[in-house]
């Protein structure tokens, strides 16, 4: 006769104890990351904000391609979230497919940056020709080194021989790091596009002073 399988107790109160999900330990890496990350582009903006509250702001003209770029990433991400969607129901050569793509328009937005980057330069709007222009450099230019960082990760899931849990996690990472860096990008975009001298010195209390 077979022994009867024996349930584990109940504890005090009959309520069973329900043990919490842990997360990864590469999903809270990641999250420390994105939040550092965050961190040092708030701590950005705040000093492009208060930088052109002063008077020898003079703003970049409109750079159209810019909106182009934005559009190019922003579909690098969703074919990378494609991608790893895939490889969780095990749509390998599907997903493999998507994961080429986004990295090819991953690399044109990077490719779209460093023409603006020239066209600004033959322009004469280079990084030393007023505050302006340095910001703009300078932010675009660290999003684009995060992103580089992304690609980085992206080429680490190049191997074959990777294992299919291990291939469609190490996806799912990417992604969220990804989209992590398409919403960082709009921000940075919108406070370009958007922020002006008279709104900054508003913001920081400064409307109305002579430099």
């Amino acid at each position: 006769m077979k022994p009867v399988p024996s349930w584990p107790s109940l504890p005090p109160g009959g309520v069973p104890i329900v043990q919490p999900r842990r997360r990864a330990p590469s999903q809270i890496a990641l999250w420390g990351l994105m939040g550092v990350i965050g961190m040092l582009f708030s701590l950005m903006l705040v000093a492009y904000v208060m930088r052109m509250s002063q008077g020898d702001w003079r703003p970049l003209p409109p750079v159209n391609a810019l909106w182009v770029n934005t559009g190019v990433l922003a579909a690098a991400c969703i074919v990378m979230q494609s991608s790893a969607s895939q490889a969780r129901h095990g749509e390998l050569r599907r997903s493999r497919r998507d994961w080429a793509l986004a990295g090819v328009l991953a690399i044109a937005f990077v490719a779209g940056q460093l023409w603006v980057w020239r066209d600004l330069t033959v322009r004469q709007l280079g990084v030393a020709g007023n505050p302006a222009n340095s910001f703009f450099f300078l932010l675009t230019g660290l999003h684009a080194l995060h992103l580089l960082g992304g690609l980085a990760a992206w080429a680490c899931l190049l191997p074959h021989r990777l294992a299919h849990a291990m291939r469609a996690r190490r996806l799912s990472l990417t992604a969220q790091y990804w989209h992590f860096l398409f919403v960082l990008w709009v921000v940075l975009f919108a406070a370009v596009v958007n922020l002006t001298p008279e709104i900054a010195q508003r913001l920081c209390g400064t409307g109305g002073v002579s430099p």
